[in-house]
């Protein structure tokens, strides 16, 4: 059972209802049913970022893309402002389109190399604002600034003339152009230098606050979903195994996953030996064929035989942090010790002093 991450607010803009995304791969026995997403609910409030975090194959991706109707559940049902997208009519559709954007992650495939960087932005503006293409130039010259380049200089250029790091901006620019309610987000900044990456989220940060835009932020990079995230999700192979503020989650995690993430993220001082620095071996299982009780058991330092047979139940704490773990309020409470990197023998559950 996955946490319910239900928005704090009492109508959520976007939310993803018990969405599953089932995909049929062939192999050597046959077909076969890849459960990419598997009984997610999540709801993203008004003008708040919600982050997903977890490794390649979690199903971070085909979520977003169920947020932006680019593939639709398989079971389940995703709802803009409490319309279910699959009930919407054509003009409600449209609206939903222009006011849901998002940033791709491969902006070398996103960005049409026939069109110039002008043109790529203007589009958005025209079509979907009707500005005549005087205004639509002036406009697209303005986010351009806005995302740290110069409009004289890129205007006219074409994708191909652009490095990785300055067409991810141009892809932030041109989902701003529509004057949206709700981006996602995928890798956004993640090709981006620090100095322009910490200029782009604060310009994130400003369009929010000015605009009341809502983001799901989806990233590897933990440093950035502590700058930019209010609630943290977790997933791993299809489900949500941790949710809550993102204070509580980076500070004070209760699942063995988001500890390992955490502790793989990058230290200042690599020669300082972290307590919290778990060890995680192995790969993420196969989405075909998931491990039965706690999905993460194959791989978490302290699983113990309930794990390797029962589906944790989700615990709940004060503070509103979710946790999908049998040993949930152990791990945080410290009383479970993780074994350190190069560490040997399982983990036990210790009285504390």
């Amino acid at each position: 059972m996955a946490p319910d991450t239900a928005a704090p607010t009492e109508s959520p803009l976007i939310a993803a209802v018990d969405v599953s995304r089932t995909f049929t791969v062939r192999g050597a026995a046959g077909r076969r049913r890849l459960r990419a997403v598997d009984g997610v609910s999540l709801a993203v409030g008004r003008a708040e970022t919600v982050a997903v975090v977890g490794e390649s194959g979690s199903g971070k991706s085909t979520l977003g893309r169920m947020f932006l109707d680019l593939l639709a559940p398989t079971s389940g049902r995703v709802e803009f402002e409490g319309t279910d997208l699959r009930a919407m009519s054509r003009s409600a559709w449209r609206r939903y389109r222009r006011e849901v954007q998002v940033v791709f992650q491969d902006t070398g495939s996103s960005l049409n190399p026939r069109r110039s960087i002008g043109s790529s932005v203007m589009l958005p503006l025209q079509y979907n604002l009707g500005l005549r293409p005087s205004e639509a130039r002036r406009r697209a010259a303005e986010l351009l600034d806005m995302v740290g380049l110069r409009a004289e200089t890129f205007l006219d250029r074409s994708p191909l003339q652009l490095s990785g790091g300055q067409r991810q901006r141009v892809a932030i620019a041109r989902a701003m152009a529509s004057d949206p309610k709700f981006i996602v987000a995928d890798e956004a900044v993640s090709a981006l230098d620090v100095s322009v990456r910490s200029q782009v989220l604060r310009v994130m940060r400003d369009l929010q606050v000015e605009r009341g835009v809502s983001f799901l932020f989806i990233t590897h990079d933990l440093g950035v979903v502590r700058a930019v995230a209010d609630r943290v999700v977790v997933m791993y192979l299809g489900e949500i195994v941790e949710s809550g503020t993102a204070d509580a989650v980076l500070d004070t995690p209760a699942h063995p996953y988001t500890k390992a993430l955490l502790a793989a993220a990058p230290r200042p001082d690599p020669t300082v030996r972290d307590e919290q620095r778990s060890r995680l071996t192995g790969e993420i299982p196969s989405p075909v064929d998931p491990p039965p009780g706690c999905r993460f058991h194959t791989r978490c330092p302290l699983a113990q035989d309930i794990c390797r047979t029962t589906v944790p139940p989700v615990e709940r704490f004060d503070d509103g942090t979710e946790s999908a773990c049998h040993f949930a309020r152990h791990v945080r409470s410290g009383e479970l010790t993780m074994p350190l990197a190069d560490d040997a023998g399982e983990a036990t559950i210790e009285e504390k002093a």
